[in-house]
């Protein structure tokens, strides 16, 4: 019980002003394409809110559009039950679910609200709350929730702040997660290697991939790390490295720790043959082909947040399968990442009052309870910080632990462009077309040419 008080602590103290969040919000969102550009050079203003007033409920029959960037199968489960829910509770508002499942999120949500498509209800990441703001695309939540007494109080600050501008509400955060290393239970034992201690280290975790990896008979990668800076980061914060220097005005990821960082998160691949990028374990049908090659057993550790946790559950119940802090390293350092989303309503939908409704519900007690109980993430909400629920469910312990020295996956008003130009450098070096160096070096020439000009 101790410990877990402990735990609860934590979360309490993470909710709190000084605490740093992650915006990335999906396992495996992505950053653009090739040939994407910084489109702004100035830091957007805040949105000018079209009234104060909330819109009154609607007398007929509603029906709402509503989208997101799905992390895995699972949360889409977890999304309509909750939809469903809602549903019977407000049954004059039907609710159409429209995820997008493969490509660009925020490239298709820009193309979708220029061409006239933009969905009542929408995941906003934080990496596109700048850009909304300054297209004033998002309805201003604040009136509704002063009107319904939901406080930004009642979520950590650090979580609701990029979704706000001067104080105004346009999203609010719907859960958030940190990461951790799931490991294959049978596959450690046959390998002859303990659980992993939550002091191990990096060269700890180099020596399991190893010997984790048998390619002669069955294939099986020790770990598979994706050409994801949204993974390699940690690594290179717990090395000490930063991406941007203090003011956010010039890149700092290409120096020596940055560099040590990036060759040791490459070694599984190019020197020891005990990792391989995700893509090319399995023939994905969505955009979560690291947690399918897990499930599938092609590999015996992958670095996921707690949202792999409904997933297994729902697509591979039989795999025995074990969480780990995330190591070390050989200097006794420890970084990680934070993550979270958004639900967000279209500034000109045509059922504002309908949305808002639905957004209150969906980052509510109700629906983030049945989040905790999936063990999918943990609650944004601080009053759910001693939910019975996060007691009864260990697996999400690791994630909540992290959370102290975990450090927000978010560049400021640049964040897509940041994260995109990192990408290509990461997979660059795991395909083996130029050194870290280099590629580093690169990624910070652009970077700076933004974030300058």
């Amino acid at each position: 019980m101790r410990h877990w008080t402990s735990l609860v602590l934590l979360l309490l103290l993470l909710l709190l002003p000084a605490c740093s969040y992650d915006p990335g919000g999906n396992s495996t969102s992505q950053h653009g394409n090739d040939q994407k550009q910084a489109t702004r050079t100035t830091h957007p203003a805040c949105p000018t809110a079209a009234t104060n007033v909330p819109a009154a409920p609607e007398s007929g029959n509603v029906t709402l559009t509503v989208t997101g960037a799905l992390s895995s199968p699972a949360e889409d489960a977890l999304v309509q039950a909750n939809l469903q829910r809602f549903h019977l509770a407000h049954p004059n508002i039907q609710v159409k679910w429209s995820p997008i499942t493969s490509g660009d999120y925020p490239s298709i949500m820009r193309a979708n609200i220029a061409n006239g498509n933009a969905p009542d209800v929408f995941y906003l990441q934080p990496p596109m709350a700048p850009d909304y703001f300054h297209t004033n695309t998002l309805l201003d939540l604040s009136p509704y929730m002063a009107q319904d007494n939901v406080p930004m109080s009642a979520f950590g600050q650090s979580l609701i702040s990029p979704f706000s501008c001067s104080g105004q509400v346009y999203g609010i955060p719907k859960d958030w997660s940190t990461l951790a290393i799931f490991y294959n239970k049978q596959m450690l034992q046959k390998a002859g290697l303990a659980v992993p201690p939550a002091n191990w280290t990096w060269n700890d975790l180099r020596l399991y991939a190893r010997k984790l990896t048998v390619l002669s008979d069955t294939h099986i990668y020790g770990i598979t790390l994706a050409a994801m800076s949204s993974r390699w980061l940690a690594f290179l914060f717990a090395n000490g490295g930063s991406v941007l220097n203090a003011n956010g005005t010039r890149a700092t990821f290409n120096n020596q720790a940055g560099v040590d960082a990036l060759n040791f998160y490459a070694s599984f691949q190019k020197d020891d043959g005990s990792s391989v990028m995700p893509v090319n374990l399995v023939a994905p049908a969505w955009r979560g082909d690291t947690l399918q090659a897990f499930g599938e057993q092609r590999v015996a550790m992958v670095i996921e947040g707690s949202w792999l946790i409904p997933y297994m559950q729902q697509k591979f119940p039989s795999v025995q399968y074990g969480i780990a802090p995330l190591p070390f390293t050989p200097a006794g350092k420890r970084a990680n990442l934070l993550f979270t989303n958004a639900w967000a309503a279209y500034r000109n939908t045509r059922h504002p009052e309908a949305a808002w409704e639905l957004i209150k519900y969906l980052t509510g007690q109700e629906a983030q309870g049945h989040v905790i109980q999936a063990g999918f993430a943990l609650p944004s909400l601080k009053s759910l910080a001693t939910d019975a629920a996060l007691a009864s469910h260990p697996d999400l312990r690791v994630f909540l632990d992290a959370g102290p020295y975990s450090i927000a996956d978010y560049f400021g008003v640049y964040d897509d462009f940041i994260h995109h130009r990192l990408d290509l450098a990461v997979g660059n070096v795991l395909s083996g077309n130029t050194d870290a160096q280099t590629a580093l070096d690169n990624a910070a020439t652009q970077i700076n040419q933004v974030l300058q000009s």
